[in-house]
């Protein structure tokens, strides 16, 4: 992700990840063998070719081989999606106000 190297007295950092800011992670790991998957948020520093990486935040999942919800922070753990009919999908944006006016509370 990011690297520093001294090569005789030239130092130099390189790689994607190298001086960068709100970069995420995505995360997938294992506790009591299920899988979790979460994100971290980071920033990285290179001084010379010295890498510091500095965790400015983090989510993850608390249950098991359940995606986390990209970009969520607060709310309800489910969030239900009524799935269109082939035909709104086939007519892509144009069925957008038919799947909404079907889906307005009452």
């Amino acid at each position: 992700m990011a690297f520093g190297m001294d090569q005789g007295g030239s130092y130099y950092c390189q790689g994607k990840w190298n001086n960068v800011q709100k970069r995420y992670l995505g995360l997938k790991f294992t506790i009591h063998g299920q899988t979790h998957f979460g994100w971290a948020r980071l920033n990285t520093t290179c001084n010379l070719y010295k890498v510091d990486a500095v965790l400015t935040g983090y989510a993850y999942e608390t249950v098991g081989n359940k995606p986390i919800i990209t970009g969520k922070t607060k709310g309800p753990d489910v969030i239900t999606v009524e799935p269109a009919s082939l035909g709104h999908l086939a007519r892509g944006a144009s069925a957008l106000s038919a799947w909404r006016k079907r889906n307005e509370p009452k």
